[in-house]
């Protein structure tokens, strides 16, 4: 009992610079942060205001050392170094200390000060050296003659009386005094310009150095992540440490991704359901800087860690297209090189198109939905297409338009499911080689049917030719090397898109590597629909994501054509 209360006496007797710093030790030792650049200078500060500038200048040249580019460790280096009477170099780190901080007000008055002490010492010597004798004489002359007139006024008014107007009352030693120093002062200007001129030669020289160092984040003064303190840095969702840390409007922080997924299936805050339908709308959602900066500095192990597991959720949630396993949209059918405009408003459709695009593979299958009952593969059709993200709209509810373009064809070897969408494993499909034998026949055919499917093209009503042209674009040009192609002409996907076609007899064309048996499917849809004369219906919307047109006698073409694409 005795110990302590002599130990408080002696606290309460320190002055308020030896309490700050205590307790800057005692947060050292709590910290243990000896590498932190914001603590040393805090400390050097401290040791200053103590009278130990030669321990503050140690802290600040470790500053220095760990952040040469953070202006106030200059700053405090600099300060220090005035207190030790090395004004050079003191004026040398603020000079510095300026030219990174670009803000000489900060530091004006200890530059001028410093500045003052560098150019002064040298003139003032001189001065004093030179003129103590004359400056002493006059002065003494003139505290003897004020003496004297105190002592006898009657003998001082007669002197007084007698002295001309015109007499110049000062003495000689004056001028010759003023002119002493003036040649004083001409024969040391020069060797203080040639100092200060050495010393900005030096600053330039160091900022050109530091214009090649790598800029340092700020240090955060937080104690290192141990267990007691593990839990309180773990996003409450999923349990694991923050990663991309996004602090709602309602004061709570979450993993960006796992808020995603929350706000998929209501606009509430997870915790206290708090309405973020306004934080959502104004596109506010972005990733807590001090947060992130600490999670960094406090388990940089973890974060790094962390970071690494969420890229690889999402390569297993999307698949690798090099392994030919992707995700599948179930929605349907879409076709090579043609534009297929998409509204996605579920769950799990927005989850994987989020990972789509946050790991830039912003590609995904498709494929038609032939069995809404069924489960599995049996729900979806065998042959799909792989989508090309080229925009993405994102609304304020958090649903998204998508522009896509039709890529390769592909067939379902195998299915699975990842979050509540479907994934397949897949195999790549591409047509026959054409023998040389039968290219010119191909050609023929090839020629034939496109000139019929002009034809066809131009007796489409205005209106729907807007319509389809707005959804798919214009019917492409026929390419060069078209019959070497792995898909073919790109023209005939665009005409199976818009032809009055059923889900089967698509997914029928798709799946067939034939290019000759395509084009004769086509022809006879063609001529099926001349002898029928049927209205074209107009192009949908996006928000159906259907990339077909319907007529009236839909059956009748596709059992037509479907028994053109089954020929052996």
């Amino acid at each position: 009992m005795r110990e302590a209360t002599d130990e408080g006496c002696h606290y309460y007797r320190m002055s308020k610079n030896e309490r700050r710093f205590l307790q800057s030790r005692e947060s050292r030792d709590t910290f243990q942060t000896p590498n932190s650049p914001l603590h040393l200078s805090n400390r050097a500060h401290v040791l200053l205001l103590l009278n130990r500038p030669l321990a503050a200048l140690t802290d600040a040249d470790h500053a220095v050392r760990l952040r040469p580019d953070w202006g106030k460790g200059h700053y405090r280096r600099g300060i220090a170094l005035s207190a030790l009477g090395r004004h050079e170099e003191a004026l040398y780190a603020l000079c510095i200390s300026v030219a990174i901080d670009k803000n000489p007000q900060a530091v004006r008055y200890e530059l001028t000060k410093v500045l003052h002490r560098v150019l002064s010492p040298g003139v003032r010597r001189q001065n004093v050296l030179s003129s103590r004798t004359p400056y002493s004489l006059t002065k003494a002359m003139s505290r003897t003659r004020n003496h004297h007139q105190l002592m006898n006024p009657k003998r001082c008014r007669r002197l007084a009386l007698n002295r001309s107007d015109c007499e110049d009352n000062s003495s000689d030693e004056e001028g010759f005094t003023q002119s002493i120093n003036r040649r004083l002062r001409s024969s040391i200007l020069p060797q203080i310009n040639t100092k200060v001129q050495a010393n900005l030669d030096r600053v330039y020289q160091h900022i050109e150095k530091l214009k090649r160092v790598e800029p340092r984040p700020a240090e955060i003064l937080l104690p290192p992540l141990s267990g007691g303190t593990a839990g309180e840095l773990d996003c409450i969702l999923c349990c694991r440490l923050l990663w991309k840390p996004v602090t709602t409007p309602c004061g709570h922080t979450y993993c960006w991704m796992c808020l995603d997924r929350c706000l998929d299936y209501s606009s509430a805050c997870p915790l206290c359901v708090t309405s973020l339908a306004d934080y959502l709308a104004s596109s506010q959602k972005t990733v807590t800087d001090f947060v992130e900066r600490a999670l960094k500095t406090v388990a940089p192990a973890e974060y790094t860690s962390r970071a690494v597991s969420h890229q690889l959720e999402l390569v297993q949630g999307l698949g690798l297209l090099g392994n030919e396993q992707i995700a599948v949209f179930i929605c349907t059918t879409a076709f090579p090189c043609v534009a297929c405009p998409l509204f996605v408003y579920e769950p799990r459709y927005r989850l994987m198109v989020r990972r789509c695009v946050e790991s830039g593979m912003r590609q995904f299958g498709i494929a038609a939905c032939l069995n809404k009952e069924a489960t599995g593969t049996k729900r979806y059709a065998e042959y799909g297409t792989v989508l090309d993200i080229r925009d993405r709209v994102l609304l304020k509810d958090g649903c998204s338009i998508l522009s896509t373009v039709g890529g390769r064809r592909f067939r379902v070897l195998s299915g699975g499911e990842k979050d509540g969408y479907d994934t397949a494993q897949i195999e790549f499909l591409r047509d026959t080689v054409v023998q040389e034998d039968q290219l010119l026949n191909l050609l023929e055919l090839h020629d034939k049917v496109r000139a019929k499917a002009r034809r066809w093209w131009d007796t489409v009503p205005t209106s729907q030719k807007f319509e389809i042209q707005r959804v798919f674009g214009r019917m492409p040009d026929t390419e060069e090397d078209w019959p070497r192609l792995p898909d073919g002409p790109s023209w005939a996907w665009w005409l199976i898109a818009i032809l009055p076609l059923g889900p089967q007899l698509q997914v029928g064309i798709l799946g067939t590597t034939s290019l000759e048996k395509r084009l004769r499917a086509i022809e006879k849809t063609l001529d099926h629909v001349e002898q029928r004369q049927p209205t074209v219906a107009a192009a949908p919307s996006e928000q159906t994501a259907t990339s077909s047109s319907i007529c009236s006698d839909r059956r009748a073409i596709t059992e037509t054509a479907m028994s053109v694409v089954q020929q052996s």
